[in-house]
């Protein structure tokens, strides 16, 4: 059989290169039980020939270590345009960023961390109040708001890691 070194099978079974045979197989029957199966019973015909053309290359050991050889000499990006369309249908073929911005990095995951550290910013803020109302104490109120800023710190720490 022969493959395409300039598409990314990797990619279209959603599997890391490093992935078993085992995997790999999982991998591309839960693709095909996802897309609707056979092409026969309403499933995208181009989609199911890329995935089976990537299983294919990817469950043989042979295939698989010449497939990985001629994409090593393409380079590190592979040759393969990630969020191409699969063929035939505009959809792209990178399930796993379906969307501009979706991927890591992106515009969404820094909104997202955003929002995060400021709710979580506002729950220590009002806790911090709770606890200091309820004892009444100006002592402890400035006590609890340098814990409150060291928790802040903690946690826009955290958020900035994910």
């Amino acid at each position: 059989m022969r493959f395409r070194p300039d598409v990314d099978y990797y990619e279209v079974l959603e599997v890391h290169p490093r992935a078993s045979a085992e995997m790999i197989k999982k991998a591309y029957r839960t693709l095909m039980g996802e897309m609707g199966g056979h092409p026969d019973l309403g499933g995208d015909e181009e989609r199911a020939k890329l995935m089976n053309e990537a299983y294919a290359v990817l469950a043989d050991p042979d295939l698989r270590r010449a497939y990985d050889q001629a994409r090593a000499r393409l380079g590190p990006s592979g040759g393969g345009e990630a969020g191409a369309p699969w063929p035939g249908t505009g959809r792209s073929w990178s399930a796993g960023r379906p969307f501009p911005g979706t991927g890591p990095g992106g515009e969404l995951e820094r909104m997202s961390a955003f929002v995060t550290k400021i709710l979580l910013s506002a729950t220590v803020v009002v806790v911090g109040v709770m606890i200091a109302r309820l004892l009444e104490n100006p002592a402890i109120d400035l006590a609890d708001m340098v814990a409150t800023i060291v928790l802040l710190l903690r946690i826009w720490q955290q958020a900035a890691r994910r």
